[in-house]
């Protein structure tokens, strides 16, 4: 399965290094380059999307479309990240006693 979310950039000026956020799935990581904060979100996106199926048996968020996200994002990056996931089911999940 592959799962595809916009996810915003921000540059942290003070700390010298970038911010995603994914509006939809309240995931926020960081990176000290783009390409490094690019990198870390889509392991993020795609851990969180593996949880969701291993637990609901789905991903229950829904993710904005990629002009909703830059309307709201004007000031900032907006990249589309993409997920993919294989073999994972709700009968997969850990069992917790």
């Amino acid at each position: 399965m592959e799962f595809i979310f916009p996810a915003a950039f921000y540059k942290d000026e003070e700390n010298d290094n970038y911010i995603v956020a994914f509006d939809d799935v309240k995931i926020f990581c960081q990176g000290k380059t783009i390409e490094e904060a690019f990198y870390v979100a889509r392991k993020y996106l795609k851990d969180f999307c593996k949880l969701s199926l291993k637990m609901f048996g789905e991903v229950q968020e829904k993710p904005r479309t990629f002009v909703e996200s830059l309307s709201i994002h004007r000031d900032e990056i907006v990249l589309l990240i993409d997920a993919e996931v294989k073999n994972v089911t709700k009968k997969d999940a850990i069992e917790f006693e």
